[in-house]
C-alpha cells in the first residue's frame, strides 16, 4: 500500500498566530499506487476546475467546490482511507514548558511517579498550566527554542519566576508543594537543563509535528492491517520544513522487523508494518495523491475553523472524516482524558491493604525525592 501525507497551518516556531491556531495533517492510505493508477483521472478533475493541478490555496473556495463532487466519487472508487491529526499550537508551548521543567531526569525535585504515571502527570499538567498566562508561555517558548545564551536564560528564569508567584493559587496542597519545589529547583539550577534548541534538528523536535507524525504512522499501520498488506511508500509534500526530521523518524521506526509495538508517548506503532517502507519527499505538483490529500485537508481545516464551505465541500469532509481515525491534541483533550482516567480509578474497587500499600509506596517515592534534593 501507499500513503500520502500533507500538512496545513505550519507557522514554524510561531505557535501564537491567531489566524492559524491549529497544525493539521492528513494521511491518505491507498491499497494501490494512487499516483500511477489515478494520474489521468485527477488530471481531468483539475482540467474541469480550470487549473493545471489541484492545490486548494491557489484554487480558492469556489474552485475547490467545483472539484469536490468529483473528488467524492474518486475517494469512494479508490477505497482510500483517511487519518487526520490536529494540534492546538499554543497548547504545545504550554506542554513543552511543563516537560522541560518537570522531567525528573533533569529536575531532582520532580517526582518520578507523578511524571511517569499518565493520570498523575495529567493532573500535574492541569495544575501547572492553570498558573500560566500567555506572556509566561510565550517567553519560555521563545527561550527554549533558541540556543542557550545569557538572554535566553534570563527569559526562561523570568517565566519561571512569574509562575512561582502564582503557586499559592494551586488548590491541592500536595500539588502545590511538588510544583513549588520543582520550579524552585529549576530556578536555582537552570544550568543543569538541556531543553535549549542547540541545533536545527533539536529545534524541529520541539514543534507540533512531534505530536502528529507518530499518530499518522499509526493510522497508516492500521490501514495496512485492514488490507493485510505491507507499506511500500510513504510520500510527503516536500514543502515541509521538517523533511529531515520526518525522514529520520521514519528510518528509526522502519529499520525493525519485529512483531512488536513501540510506544511513542502513548501512541503504539507496529514496527513490522513500517519495516522496509520508503519515505519520500515529493513536489505535490507531480503527485496526484498529494493533490487529493491537499484538497481534503483544506476542506477539513475550514470545517474545523468554522469557515464557510459549499455543499460539495461539506459533503467531502463528511465522507472522509471519521472520529475513529482522528487525533486531536489540546489541553482540553488531555483534561478530558484525565477525567476518564480519574473516574475509572475512583469507581474501581480497592481494598484496605491496597490503600496501605499505596500510602507506603508514595512515602517511599517521597523519601527518594528528598534524598535527591539533599544531594543538590
Amino acid at each position: 500500500m501507499y500513503a500520502y501525507i500533507d500538512e496545513s497551518g505550519n507557522t514554524g516556531s510561531n505557535l501564537f498566530d491567531p489566524e492559524q491556531p491549529y497544525f493539521l495533517t492528513v494521511a491518505m492510505s491507498s491499497p494501490t499506487d494512487f499516483d500511477d493508477v489515478f494520474r489521468h483521472r485527477v488530471g481531468r478533475i483539475a482540467h474541469r476546475a480550470g487549473v493545471d493541478h489541484l492545490h486548494a490555496n491557489e484554487m480558492g473556495e469556489d474552485v475547490v467546490e467545483v472539484a469536490a463532487a468529483s473528488l467524492m466519487e474518486l475517494v469512494e472508487f479508490s477505497q482510500v482511507r483517511l487519518y487526520f491529526a490536529a494540534v492546538n499550537k499554543p497548547d504545545v508551548a504550554a506542554l513543552k514548558f511543563f516537560d522541560a521543567i518537570f522531567d525528573p531526569g533533569e529536575n531532582r525535585a520532580a517526582p518520578f511517579h507523578s511524571y511517569s504515571l499518565t493520570v498523575l502527570r495529567f493532573q500535574m499538567v492541569k495544575d501547572f498550566v492553570g498558573l500560566l498566562d500567555v506572556a509566561d508561555t510565550k517567553l519560555f517558548w521563545n527561550a527554549m527554542t533558541r540556543p542557550r545564551s545569557e538572554q535566553s536564560v534570563r527569559d526562561a528564569l523570568s517565566a519561571i519566576d512569574s509562575v512561582l508567584e502564582r503557586v499559592p493559587e494551586v488548590d491541592d496542597p500536595r500539588s502545590r508543594v511538588l510544583i513549588g519545589d520543582t520550579l524552585h529547583w529549576a530556578r536555582g539550577n537552570i544550568d543543569n537543563f538541556s531543553f535549549w534548541s542547540s541545533n536545527i534538528r533539536s529545534h524541529y523536535g520541539q514543534l507540533p509535528n512531534v505530536f502528529t507524525l507518530p499518530q499518522l504512522l499509526n493510522g497508516i499501520s492500521k490501514a495496512a492491517k485492514h488490507w493485510g498488506t505491507r507499506i511500500e511508500r510513504i510520500i510527503h509534500d516536500q514543502q515541509s520544513q521538517f523533511g529531515r526530521t520526518l525522514r529520520a523518524w521514519h528510518s528509526a521506526f522502519a529499520r525493525h522487523d519485529q512483531e512488536l509495538e513501540l510506544h511513542f508517548g502513548d501512541t503504539p506503532i507496529r514496527l513490522a508494518d513500517l519495516h522496509g517502507s520508503r519515505f519520500e519527499m515529493v513536489d505535490s505538483r507531480v503527485s496526484p495523491g498529494l493533490q487529493v490529500a491537499d484538497l481534503i485537508l483544506w476542506t477539513f481545516s475550514r470545517s474545523l475553523g468554522g469557515k464557510s464551505l459549499g455543499p460539495n465541500s461539506t459533503a467531502l469532509v463528511e465522507m472522509c472524516f471519521s472520529p475513529e481515525d482522528y487525533y486531536f491534541m489540546s489541553l482540553g483533550s488531555l483534561m478530558d482524558t484525565l477525567d476518564l482516567l480519574s473516574t475509572a480509578l475512583v469507581n474501581r474497587p480497592i481494598t484496605e491493604d491496597q490503600i496501605l500499600d499505596g500510602i507506603a509506596l508514595v512515602r517511599d517515592f517521597e523519601r527518594r525525592r528528598q534524598e535527591r534534593l539533599a544531594t543538590t
